[in-house]
């Protein structure tokens, strides 16, 4: 074991009160990650601890009527939010930055997965590593491999952003008569084998034969590897054979290609193209394995390592005294860069399929019909017939939003649109409006707005009926302009009613 002095080195963990609390968590990010996405409990507990006093309960929802100084205090004390350590990142019992001590190993960042395995496989720690390789045929598509070799282990360094089949590698070595295996994966391959073992109903015979280490890697998005080939081959011009590393960081999809040239996307550029799994998945540092591995939180040529176990604790520190790898303590700010970015994927479950229903909420007037909305009076229908015929049509098909039901409930006093996102990908910045129609006017108009729409979410809306109505008017647009401009009657839709 380490010797602390000697070493002039530390590992730790980081009490959660010694983390600054960021300006960011102030009640506006409340509102966006809970109070918006329609997860707040109504519990007044933001309400009440205020020291500013700047929030009241308005219909069952929170709302800031004062000053707020961003002090932290509501977001950290919501139900709903996630700020703890272990809610955010897992259990984990040393944390460190390091690198290889290779010069044989080139990795995606610090070779340290590459290095670490060496070293399990030349002591004989492991007969056989699970590992994703790119394909010989097909640029960048990735393969599950069972490696028996440090040269065949050296082919599989980098990473490769497409989802790879490296469980069934995984049973295959089982098969084979492999009995202590390594085995890296994304946190959705590393959940699967942590079920497995946990829960190893039928494949008893499997699991209790082998010894499994399991090397996590830290994950925030996987695309698709004809969509990658769609965007940089057919948008971009550049060959995926031309291609030697690609990556992410802050935001970016980096690439280094034709030996030495480098260009960068934004990572929302090549959303369309986003494993549809990853939209639901929380898990950033593969809280399951027993050591995770990641870019973030450390400098450039090295790797974030959360060490989870203990056996993963001493493989580390021996390949560290055998020349393997350098290391040395995370601190505090490179922690605080990986608990922030696992934050903003644990919240995405606010805003996903998960939510399923947005029902709007309207306060009534003494008359029994909402208020109106920001544009008040009758507005001319003319000026949004010109811009909804404008390629409406074209882009109706390209989104495929599709109203699935058009009703009335709760006594035929609201009229309930049931809408769902068909096209297959996400749809960003939605506006959806809704009027009652009067002739060539609209009244009563009503807007809302959605970060983000993602594939196949079914989307309700409730909105009150006006006196004496005929049509409704409902308007879908984004950035580009309308996606879906489409009338209501209210006798086709009563007529529906009654032959049901």
């Amino acid at each position: 074991m380490l010797n602390e002095e000697e070493k002039g080195y530390v590992s730790y963990t980081f009490p959660e009160r010694l983390l600054k609390v960021k300006k960011l968590e102030n009640f506006g990010r409340l509102n966006q990650e809970v109070v918006r996405s329609g997860v707040c409990t109504a519990c007044c507990t933001c309400v009440s601890i205020c020291p500013e006093k700047a929030l009241v309960m308005e219909d069952e929802m929170p709302k800031l009527v004062g000053k707020c100084t961003a002090c932290g205090i509501c977001y950290r004390a919501c139900p709903r939010t996630i700020t703890s350590i272990k809610s955010l990142i897992g259990d984990y019992v040393a944390a460190f930055i390091g690198k290889s001590a290779l010069d044989k190993v080139k990795g995606q960042d610090g070779g340290v997965v590459t290095s670490l395995l060496l070293y399990a496989m030349d002591n004989g720690l492991i007969d056989a590593a699970i590992v994703t390789q790119k394909s010989e045929k097909e640029p960048w598509k990735p393969v599950a491999k069972i490696v028996t070799s440090s040269e065949e282990l050296l082919k599989s360094s980098g990473s490769v952003y497409s989802h790879s089949q490296t469980v069934e590698a995984l049973v295959e070595a089982i098969d084979k008569g492999y009995r202590s295996i390594a085995f890296v994966g994304t946190p959705c391959n590393i959940e699967a084998v942590a079920k497995m073992q946990t829960q190893p109903f039928g494949i008893l015979h499997l699991f209790m034969k082998a010894k499994i280490l399991k090397v996590g890697l830290f994950c925030m998005d996987s695309f698709s590897h004809e969509g990658l080939k769609e965007f940089f081959e057919e948008e971009q011009g550049i060959p995926l054979s031309s291609i030697r590393k690609m990556g992410i960081a802050a935001g970016k999809f980096n690439i280094i290609y034709d030996n030495d040239k480098t260009n960068s996307w934004p990572v929302k550029e090549l959303d369309r193209y986003r494993s549809t799994s990853c939209h639901y998945c929380r898990d950033l540092t593969s809280e399951q394995a027993d050591i995770s591995v990641g870019s973030v939180g450390s400098p450039e040529g090295y790797s974030t390592i959360l060490v989870r176990t203990g056996v993963a604790n001493e493989l580390l520190e021996d390949a560290m005294e055998n020349g393997y790898l350098t290391l040395q303590p995370l601190d505090r700010e490179g922690l605080q860069k990986v608990l922030n970015l696992a934050r903003l994927k644990k919240v995405q479950m606010y805003t996903e399929k998960r939510r399923h229903t947005y029902v709007l909420k309207y306060v009534p007037t003494t008359a029994g019909i909402p208020e109106p909305a920001e544009r008040k009076g009758a507005i001319p229908l003319a000026e949004e017939k010109t811009k909804a015929k404008e390629g409406v049509i074209e882009r109706a098909l390209q989104k495929q939003l599709k109203v699935s039901e058009a009703q009335f409930v709760d006594g035929n006093t609201m009229l309930q649109l049931t809408l769902s996102n068909n096209s297959g990908k996400p749809i960003n910045d939605v506006k959806v409006r809704i009027a009652n129609l009067e002739d060539l006017f609209e009244t009563n108009a009503w807007e809302t707005s959605i970060e983000t729409w993602y594939p196949f979410e079914e989307l309700e809306f409730a909105y009150p009926r006006a006196k004496d109505d005929k049509e409704y008017l409902l308007t879908i647009s984004d950035r580009q302009g309308t996606i879906l401009s489409q009338k209501f009657s209210v006798k086709e839709i009563e007529g529906k009613k009654s032959e049901e």
